[in-house]
């Protein structure tokens, strides 16, 4: 976190992945739907003179800067135009790492507050005939995922992440419900790394459910073969 001083009052800006809540990131995403790429800022402004329109595309990027802030500091846009420019830049300058990839880190476990909850196994090969049932759930929020809809992340994590001594494949919706909720709270950098794992081990679980069924076919035709 970055402290910033804005007038009589002092604000904590995120300044890293851990910094910043699912929630929060979010609501910062549904605020970037609303800027327009600088190709298309190009376009709309494509009949005004060349200085004229780089003037304009500035302006916007200014007005977008300044709903950014605001939106991370809970001030209105009219007091931000009343804050220190240094500041406002200071802000800024901590927000960059959200204009920046994040490479995800291998975990085998997360907390939050005092509970710990544990990935699945690797490969998820330890896990009884319900998993694949959970999987299903996750490949659908994976297709939302694809089309953008960042809400389903929460929900993935408290479908399969588990507290040490619970049964996997075991669905209790309301208790999804309640860690959907809970993990909404998680920081950003725990969120990017259970999802990463979890898109890797989907490939993983279907290949190693489809080997499951193909071995209990061929046992079922052995056996039949015998009894003829």
């Amino acid at each position: 976190m970055v402290t910033v001083k804005l007038g009589d009052r002092e604000v904590d800006i995120p300044s890293n992945w851990v910094d910043i809540t699912f929630e929060q990131f979010l609501g910062f995403s549904e605020l970037c739907k609303s800027r327009k790429s600088e190709e298309e800022l190009k376009e709309k402004y494509e009949n005004l003179d060349e200085e004229i329109k780089d003037l304009q595309i500035t302006m916007d990027n200014i007005k977008f800067n300044t709903k950014l802030a605001c939106y991370f500091t809970d001030l209105s846009e009219e007091e931000m135009a009343m804050c220190d420019m240094e500041q406002v830049e200071k802000i800024l300058n901590a927000l960059g790492f959200l204009q920046q990839e994040y490479m995800p880190i291998a975990i085998s476990s997360f907390k939050i507050g005092d509970e710990e909850f544990f990935l699945p196994s690797k490969g998820m090969v330890k896990e009884n005939f319900g998993t694949y049932i959970e999987a299903e759930q996750v490949e659908l929020n994976n297709k939302k995922l694809e089309a953008g809809v960042l809400q389903v992340l929460p929900k993935q994590v408290a479908i399969l992440c588990k507290k040490k001594g619970e049964k996997a494949g075991l669905i209790d919706d309301d208790l999804v419900a309640e860690r959907e909720k809970k993990f909404k709270k998680l920081d950003m950098a725990t969120i990017w790394d259970v999802g990463f794992f979890l898109l890797q081990q989907e490939g993983l679980l279907m290949r190693n459910f489809l080997t499951y069924l193909k071995a209990g076919e061929t046992a079922r035709q052995k056996l039949q073969q015998k009894e003829q």
